[in-house]
């Protein structure tokens, strides 16, 4: 049923989809963990709209719940983006909080309840997708943090890169990791080459510096696109990590 919710998702948005370029470097269908940034309510759905992938987006758990998904809504996106206020604004948040739900549910998206500081859940449950050679797809903006004034990117928060070491351990194989950056001026999503996280034992420092490396990779990726070419991608050498 997801299979089949997915597909129709994506034809009904093809006629708005962004290009996709750098899709050389995607190795295999997966499993793998694709990093990209969010560009506010436009880049989850351009992403998984215009990426030719089936993707499992981890999502904010308000979103994937009736209950809690209309005040979130209403203070995220209906207030924030569409300027709507009061109970004009909450009624609208109430009526696209159901649609939104019922696409989240359909998508098999993987929520992530961060105000609880309940990490394991979605741990657990990115696992099993990932070990049943699925992709997951990640936005790790910290929407509390400070802006970048040149990308409009957020710092990210990295607790997703445990799974690198929970996936070889149940695996004994290594699990790549796919940046990516999406441009709404370009209207196009760019695809980097998979690099992979070797966590030591210091895993908490080690995590926070990989982390911000693939942050900055992203930019690159993000810089790259702003440039309007898909010659800037050839261009770009790969950073001192274990790319492929």
């Amino acid at each position: 049923m997801s299979e089949a919710f997915y597909r129709t998702m994506r034809a009904l948005g093809s006629p708005f989809k962004y290009r996709c370029l750098g899709l050389e470097n995607v190795r295999t269908p997966g499993p793998a963990i694709y990093v990209s940034n969010h560009v506010d309510s436009t880049g989850p759905i351009q992403v998984m709209i215009s990426v030719p992938l089936r993707f499992h987006p981890w999502v904010i758990a308000e979103m994937t719940d009736l209950r809690r998904a209309p005040p979130y809504l209403y203070r995220e996106f209906v207030e924030r983006e569409l300027h709507l206020r009061g109970r004009l604004g909450m009624a609208v948040s109430t009526v696209l909080s159901a649609i939104a739900v019922a696409l989240m549910r359909g998508l098999r998206c993987v929520p992530v309840d961060r105000n609880e500081g309940r990490f394991m859940p979605p741990l657990r449950r990115s696992l099993a997708l990932l070990q049943e050679g699925r992709n997951l797809l990640v936005f790790p903006e910290d929407n509390m943090g400070p802006v970048d004034p040149e990308t409009r990117m957020r710092p990210f928060l990295c607790g997703f890169l445990m799974l690198c070491a929970m996936f070889r351990e149940a695996t004994g194989r290594d699990l790549p990791l796919y940046p990516m950056a999406v441009s709404v001026r370009q209207r196009a999503i760019l695809i980097g080459r998979r690099i992979f996280f070797d966590p030591p034992s210091k895993r908490s420092r080690e995590v926070r510096r990989f982390g911000q490396q693939l942050q900055e990779r992203v930019r690159e990726l993000w810089r790259s696109l702003q440039a309007g070419t898909e010659a800037c991608l050839k261009k770009m050498a790969p950073p001192k990590s274990r790319l492929q």
